[in-house]
């Protein structure tokens, strides 16, 4: 089962949010905008010398080519970077006391005895922590274990391009969204078309330019999604199970619900972005798709992941983006009566 995230409610965001005009001409609101691969050159040219942008990147399943680079509050530079996806490979020190993890498609994050590990609720030991990841790497056919890295970026702000990301805590998960970075970068991270592996030949992709991160040359090209964060929308993370008692669903696109063991309502609007591009079987389009899930016989365990902003009442989140899956169950065993 994943981690099951509490919902956070941070007050610089209420106050934000509470400050900001978010709304549309029509009343919808609005949570960011699209802007161009120029317009987001410019953002990293025109920060101030030590300045940072937080920015988050994500991969398709499989490729060099980033689907989606998202320009974050200038607010968020602070706030806890992360990493998510599957891990290829681990190196550990003669001493044991660090290693390198090699996650899809060739980040670096590295970990010492100080990096605090986990897989689920159960807290692990380093190597009890490399020891799961050396299991499932031998196994036939090779698994590659979801994770998540996290590291707080107060030393330094921004992370060199080819720099390892040194995590602090690192977490075996069931899934990840991934591969999809949270992290700041400035214009250091940028690459030109045609220099080091901003190429066709390596991206098997005519590239409108790269980004350098984590030591893996990421392009960009004409099927990247760029977009900005309004100014004062400071996003905050929401994941865990769909309470379907509380489930609401006005459209296929609108309704409310809470997660199991959570009061806070988190708000589906039109405006909210519903992730369907990892294409997984278990990937649910809408709420109509999750009502249904919850209305079958018996109901089937929907997670959702996804982030937004506080809403306009109390106790309420709206959703900026949402991506819900149906959750495998277990099969409890069937009783076997006893015979004399």
């Amino acid at each position: 089962m994943r981690r099951a995230l509490p919902l956070l409610a941070l007050a610089s965001a209420v106050l934000t949010a509470a400050c900001s005009d978010t709304t549309g001409s029509r009343g919808t609101p609005q949570f960011s905008r699209q802007i161009t691969f120029p317009d987001f050159k410019n953002t990293l040219l025109g920060l101030p010398v030590n300045g940072a942008a937080r920015v988050k990147v994500e991969l398709s399943p499989h490729g060099l080519i980033a689907r989606e680079v998202k320009v974050q509050d200038p607010l968020d530079v602070t706030s806890h970077e992360r990493v998510e996806s599957r891990v290829t490979d681990v190196m550990l020190s003669t001493g044991g006391e660090q290693g390198i993890l090699t996650l899809e498609p060739g980040f670096q994050v590295s970990f010492t005895q100080n990096t605090k590990f986990a897989a689920g609720e159960v807290a692990l030991t380093l190597q009890q922590f490399v020891d799961q990841v050396n299991a499932a790497l031998a196994s036939n056919p090779r698994v590659f274990l979801p994770v998540e890295a996290e590291r707080s970026p107060a030393s330094p702000l921004v992370l060199g391009p080819g720099d390892p990301f040194p995590a602090a805590q690192l977490d075996l998960e069931d899934e990840v969204r991934g591969p999809e970075l949270h992290i700041n970068i400035n214009s250091a991270n940028l690459v030109e078309p045609g220099v080091g592996d901003c190429t066709v030949a390596t991206l098997g992709a005519s590239p409108l330019g790269c980004l350098r991160l984590l030591g893996v040359t990421i392009g960009v090209d004409h099927t990247t999604e760029f977009e900005a964060v309004l100014l004062g929308v400071v996003e905050t993370r929401f994941e865990g199970v769909v309470d379907c008692n509380t489930l609401s669903v006005t459209s296929a696109h609108e309704g409310s619900f809470s997660l199991v063991g959570q009061t806070t309502m988190i708000e589906i609007v039109a405006a909210t972005k519903l992730e369907l591009e990892s294409g997984d079987d278990e990937q649910l389009a809408d709420l109509a798709a999750v009502q249904a899930a919850c209305a079958a016989s018996p109901p089937q365990m929907v997670h959702v992941d996804g982030e937004g902003i506080p809403g306009m009442t109390a106790g309420t989140i709206e959703a900026t983006e949402a991506e819900f899956e149906v959750e495998e169950q277990e099969v409890a065993p069937e009783a076997v009566e006893a015979k004399g």
